[in-house]
Order: C-alpha cells, then structure tokens, then sequence
C-alpha cells in the first residue's frame, strides 16, 4: 500500500500568486505604453525627406523672389540714404550761404551808411568852402574899392579923399593898394588850390563809384552763376523715385530665365 500526501496550499499561496501575476500584467502594460509613446516620438522627429519636384521649384522661386526684393530693398535705402546725404550737403551750404549773405548784407549797409556820412561831410566842407571863398572875394574886393581912399579914426569908420594929398596921404594909400594886391593874390591861390582839392575829391568819389559798381557788378554775377551751379546740382542730384516689383512679376521673370 502506497502512501501518498495531497497538499492544500494555504490561502496566503493563492493571494500571493494572483497577486504576482496582476503586477506581470501592469508592468507588460507599461512597456507597452512606453513602447507606444516612443515609436511616436520618433515618427514625430522624423523629417520628411520626400518632397516632390514643383515643391521644391515653388521653394525655389519664393526663396528667391524674398531674397530679390531684400536686395532691391537695400540698394534703395543705400540710394535713399546718399541723396539724403547729398541734400544735408545742399542744405549746409545754403545755410552757410545765407549767413555769408546776410553778413556781407551788414557790410554793406555799414558801409553804405559810412559813404553816406562821408559824403554829406564833403558836402558840408564843400558848402563851407563856397562861403568862405565868397566871404575872402567880398573882402578882396571892399580892399580893392578901398584902396583909394583914407579912413577916419572915429567910429563908424568914413572914408574921405581930400583933393590935394599931402605925402604921408599918398604913401598911405600906396600901402593900401599894395595890400589890396597881396589880398587879391592871395585869394587867387587859395581858391586855385580849393579848385584843385575839389577836383581831387570829385575824382577820388568817381573812382570810389566806378569801383564800387564793378564790385557790386562781379557779386550779382557770382551770385547769378552759384544759382545756376545750384539749380544744376540739383536736378542732378534728385533721388528718383524707386519702385519694388511686385512678387507675381519677380516669379514669371525668374520661371522665364529657368
């Protein structure tokens, strides 16, 4: 007779296998899971490769139509920025024109002024010298008419001629006439040397005009030409107006040349 043993596993035996096997379970879920979300991720990273020709060609032409009107971009704002600079330039000198204008203005005008004054002096001298150039022939004169007669010693002063001069009546007389002469004399070099200072004033004033209207002659003709150089410069020296094209025209150009 064979003796055989059943064992009967106790219910902590059972409870610990099922419990093993629900964790087998989780853990063959979470590989998985984890399995699942990494093939994605690497689909996600994956680039496209494949691209088809016209894509490709259609990149191409954008790139390229971007890549133009930055360029044409930058090449008008480099024009833009010398005619910019060229009218800063034109703008400098023409302040510093104006100053000079306006200075040499104020020169002129103080020396005009001072012209004006110099000539009203002269005038004055001159009328001056008319007075006392009538006032010496006056005297010259009442000397002359005189001459021939004797003067009393009383006040007012008579003039008498006795009809017999005795001597000293002649000599004094004499002496009269001769001073009348120097007087007559000596006015006649005086006004012949007021004459010639007239005439030498009335040509440095002559000359002093032509000179002046020469030099105002020569400013209006630099300034007629710096005008004309101005004006010149600046019609050659506008910016033109510069365009970009429009992307549909940059795109058939560029499949043209393709």
């Amino acid at each position: 007779m064979v003796k055989s043993s059943i064992i009967v596993p106790t219910q902590s035996t059972g409870s610990t296998s099922r419990k093993r096997s629900i964790d087998q379970d989780a853990e063959h879920n979470d590989n998985n899971t984890e399995r699942a979300t990494d093939d994605k991720e690497t689909e996600a990273k994956k680039p496209r490769l494949e691209m088809s020709t016209d894509s490709r060609r259609r990149g191409q032409r954008l790139f390229g139509v971007l890549l133009g009107t930055l360029n044409k971009f930058k090449d008008d704002s480099e024009k833009r920025s010398e005619g910019e600079k060229k009218r800063q330039e034109i703008d400098t000198k023409l302040h510093e024109k104006l100053a000079n204008e306006k200075k040499e203005l104020a020169e002129k005008m103080q020396a005009d002024k001072e012209r004006r004054e110099q000539e009203l002096n002269m005038l004055r001298v001159r009328d001056q010298r008319i007075l006392d150039e009538k006032r010496d022939a006056t005297n010259v004169r009442h000397k002359e008419y005189t001459a021939n007669y004797l003067k009393t010693t009383t006040s007012p002063v008579l003039l008498y001629r006795p009809a017999k001069l005795t001597d000293d009546m002649e000599k004094q007389i004499l002496q009269q006439k001769e001073d009348a002469q120097q007087a007559r004399k000596a006015y006649e070099e005086r006004r012949e040397q007021r004459m010639k200072q007239e005439e030498a004033e009335d040509k440095s004033a002559l000359e002093a005009a032509e000179k002046r209207h020469y030099h105002q002659s020569e400013q209006r003709d630099e300034h007629n030409e710096q005008n004309g150089d101005e004006r010149d410069n600046g019609s050659m020296t506008g910016s033109p107006r510069l365009e970009s094209p429009a992307p549909e025209d940059a795109v058939a150009d560029r499949d043209e040349e393709q």
